[in-house]
């Protein structure tokens, strides 16, 4: 900013009136910088939008007079000079220029911050891989062992208890979110029926938190699963191919009797219940087509979901883009009828409002445990011998050693990707999947980013139009 000459001020002026008039006279000259990474994009004739990709929860709706003063923004013109072209009051236009330069949708200097690695993690994430035993026959499932051996014994989890008392001790970790899968974890229900109220109580007096869901195929779920569930606030990840056929398709019990009936149930069930529970469908060549109905009937249910693209193996990218716009249009339609878009649909990997400095938890505060105490970078190394891996039972190193001591993939980002606008929104996809440095489906994000924010933005502009209303 330009050195500012500040008048000879009587004594009796007191402090903050001459801060006042220091800040006028330097909002007066300062020029605005728009972000670099910024999205700009009208939601209907008069109203706009505007989000900063490298900061979190930075997305406003504007109307037509806010977006003239943004879009009038050229990173030459002073504050002074704006107001005079746009007939604002200079007060009016300083506080709304301070709004938007509190998410960095603007600055007053080139220095835009980014998502950034903290120097410790203050929680922790893991995926358990509670048992090689289930009663599905999915064809594409990657665990290289399953059915190979049964469940994780009343030692390893002793064990795991333990490292995480060790590790809350050492780092001082207020969290630590446990997802239980397999295999069929609900077939090992009883034997986490004990630990968890165990850990929960062992934890809660070394002064940290932890969250248990299960992921699961649920296609089994008895009332006593539901009542302890209810009981100790467990929470439910589904894996869901479509509905129907699509779902039958691929998931079948090995006697080839499709799932999806007793799944629909149980889920209904878990929701009447008021549990948390939210499904995951990874979108394929054989269920892709049946992403429409899907969506309308994840909809109905009013059920957090999430839409994954299939990793490691070729997709049709023509039907791919048609059946994922048709469902986007399908959620469009939805938001205009109060359903709340934000808060009931991931795509991928991609992080619009958290934003991150890597895809998940893996490397850094995160990992995924195998049956026999194993600590892997992540659940697809599962058997894998070829991967740096680590044990529970080594004395020697707590969990975050043993994270930050194992395999890395973090890194591998193309020169693509570290100049690209949506790199903290898709943080170059999957580390263990990425080709050349980045996502396979990076054309993709590159719709579907902005078409994201486009429902986010139409959802906020349609609760403003609804206070406005009461």
């Amino acid at each position: 900013m330009p050195t500012v000459t500040v008048p000879v001020l009587r004594h009796s002026m007191s402090i903050v009136t001459v801060t006042a008039i220091l800040q006028s006279h330097v909002m007066t000259t300062a020029i605005p910088i728009k972000s670099p990474h910024l999205l700009v994009k009208p939601i209907d004739g008069e109203h706009f939008y505007a989000v900063n990709c490298a900061f979190p929860h930075s997305l406003r709706v504007l109307n037509r007079a806010q977006f003239d003063i943004l879009d009038a923004i050229d990173n030459q013109k002073t504050v002074s000079t704006l107001a005079d072209e746009l007939s604002v009051q200079m007060d009016a236009l300083s506080a709304f220029l301070g709004l938007l330069s509190q998410t960095e949708i603007i600055r007053f200097d080139y220095v835009f911050s980014q998502p950034q690695q903290p120097n410790t993690p203050q929680s922790l994430n893991f995926w358990i891989h509670t048992t090689n035993r289930c009663n599905l026959t999915c064809g594409y499932c990657y665990i290289s062992t399953l059915n190979a051996t049964g469940g994780m014994t009343d030692t390893t989890k002793q064990q795991l208890l333990a490292k995480m008392v060790e590790t809350v001790s050492k780092r001082k970790i207020n969290h630590i979110k446990i997802r239980l899968a397999g295999g069929e974890p609900l077939s090992q229900f009883k034997a986490w029926q004990r630990f968890i109220p165990e850990a929960r109580r062992t934890l809660k007096g070394a002064g940290c938190v932890i969250d248990f869901s299960f992921i699961t195929n649920l296609t089994v779920l008895t009332d006593e699963i539901v009542q302890f569930a209810k009981a100790h606030n467990v929470s439910f990840g589904v894996s869901l191919d479509g509905i129907e056929a699509h779902h039958d398709a691929t998931r079948t019990f090995k006697s080839g009797a499709g799932s999806f009936k007793i799944v629909d149930a149980n889920l209904r069930k878990l929701l009447a219940h008021n549990i948390p529970a939210s499904t995951s469908t990874v979108v394929s060549n054989a269920n892709l087509a049946g992403l429409p109905d899907l969506t309308r009937y994840l909809i109905d249910l009013d059920v957090p979901f999430r839409y994954s693209i299939v990793k490691g193996e070729a997709i049709d990218a023509e039907l791919l883009n048609q059946y994922l716009s048709e469902s986007y249009t399908i959620m469009a339609d939805a938001v205009q009828t109060g359903w709340r878009f934000s808060s009931r649909h991931q795509f991928c990997d991609l992080k619009p409002n958290e934003l991150g400095f890597q895809t998940c938890a893996s490397g850094f505060s995160g990992g995924a445990i195998y049956v026999d105490g194993s600590v892997n970078y992540c659940h697809v190394h599962f058997g894998d011998q070829t991967q740096l891996s680590h044990s529970i039972f080594d004395s020697d190193m707590d969990l975050v050693d043993m994270i930050e001591q194992g395999s890395h993939y973090e890194g591998m980002k193309s020169r693509d990707c570290q100049s690209c606008r949506y790199k903290s929104v898709c943080t170059s996809g999957c580390p263990v999947y990425r080709v050349n440095g980045k996502d396979p489906q990076c054309s993709l994000y590159h719709k579907f980013i902005p078409l994201i924010y486009d429902l986010q933005a139409k959802e906020r502009l349609k609760l403003l139009q609804d206070y406005a209303m009461v």
